[in-house]
């Protein structure tokens, strides 16, 4: 099955492109472009339009902080994606809120503070959000960010943000409306993609859960789409040009770290990026003495515990047929080619 990539900001292009095609974002200043199903862009862009409640979920590395601060710091892309769809393309203002930081339910409305030797209460980074939206006469979409929703301290901080999560008006303790008209939000977990919920402090609220209206599971990218993306890059000038052999075996070498990863094994070692994939490629041109499994020992899974080493080994002669006794030296060259 072929795999095409689209640009965001050429119209006829991302027009063109099928649902599960991929859409290259424009890159924030300092990475690499962002590669994101258009299915995936479409939904969660409409939902920001139409001041919905949307939940973004995906195993780590999967881009979902990428794709909001590439909407948000690369205006373009958002504007593009807006266009496309027949929407008004008014800039996107984001306000993050870093859900690890509230210990308590009360917290999310106020914090204790200190001035003049003095404590008082101050309105929360949430409530300061909401506050500012509703205040704003700019002509903006306005976006509140929930990051990392399922890494409260508890399950009752995670239930507590019912009482702001409104489409109409939020009541705060003091007395104060907020008018949340025209607030979206957006809230980011890995519930829906980690069935043991590794990479979560509690249970998602059913209430909260309830609450959103757009739930959208984003994944890794297939292996026939990784290669067409590292061949994009080529081209583009972000990496040197590798032998495309070369290029299929290091994103093979990706995905079955993953497959190990869903089976129980090799936890110490990061799920493969494109950002991972480009280091390998780098160094790998950058040393050309060196075999691809020496420099994927540096890259890919040069975080592997003591015990997950034993199994990196493993890895090699499944992915690439090696002779165990070659393999099981990491300090051998020329171990692949």
């Amino acid at each position: 099955m072929s795999h095409q990539v689209f640009r965001v900001d050429d119209a006829a292009e991302f027009q063109r492109a099928g649902p599960t095609d991929l859409i290259e974002l424009l890159p924030v200043e300092g990475t690499n472009a962002l590669f994101i199903p258009k299915e995936k862009l479409e939904i969660l862009v409409a939902s920001i339009v139409l001041g919905a409640f949307a939940h973004i979920s995906g195993p780590t590395g999967s881009a979902k902080t990428s794709l909001i601060e590439a909407l948000h710091f690369v205006p373009r892309n958002f504007e593009c994606i807006c266009t496309g769809l027949g929407f008004e393309p008014k800039p996107l203002r984001l306000y993050p809120v870093e859900m690890a930081t509230f210990e308590s339910p009360g917290e999310l409305f106020y914090r204790r503070a200190l001035r003049d030797g003095c404590t008082y209460d101050e309105d929360s980074t949430l409530v300061r959000a909401l506050l500012e939206a509703s205040a704003s006469t700019d002509d903006v979409r306005h976006l509140v960010w929930v990051r990392e929703i399922g890494r409260v301290h508890s399950a009752s901080v995670q239930g507590g943000l019912l009482d702001l999560m409104s489409k109409g008006r939020v009541v705060l303790p003091d007395g104060r409306v907020v008018d949340t008209r025209g607030v979206a939000w957006v809230a980011d977990s890995n519930y829906q993609a980690e069935g043991d919920a590794v990479h979560t402090l509690v249970t998602f609220d059913d209430a909260v859960r309830r609450r959103f209206d757009v739930n959208l599971t984003v994944g890794y990218l297939s292996a026939e789409q990784e290669a067409e993306v590292l061949r994009r890059l080529m081209a583009e000038g972000e990496v040197a040009t590798v032998d495309d052999e070369v290029l299929v075996k290091v994103v093979r070498l990706g995905q079955a770290v993953r497959l190990h990863r869903s089976e129980g094994s090799l936890q110490s070692v990061p799920p493969p990026t494109i950002y991972g994939y480009l280091a390998l490629l780098r160094l790998l041109t950058a040393l050309p003495h060196l075999s691809l499994q020496q420099v994927a020992r540096a890259t890919l899974l040069g975080n592997a515990s003591p015990d997950d080493q034993k199994l990196v080994s493993g890895v090699f002669n499944e992915v690439f047929g090696l002779q165990g006794e070659q393999d099981d030296d990491p300090t051998s060259g020329g171990g692949l080619f």
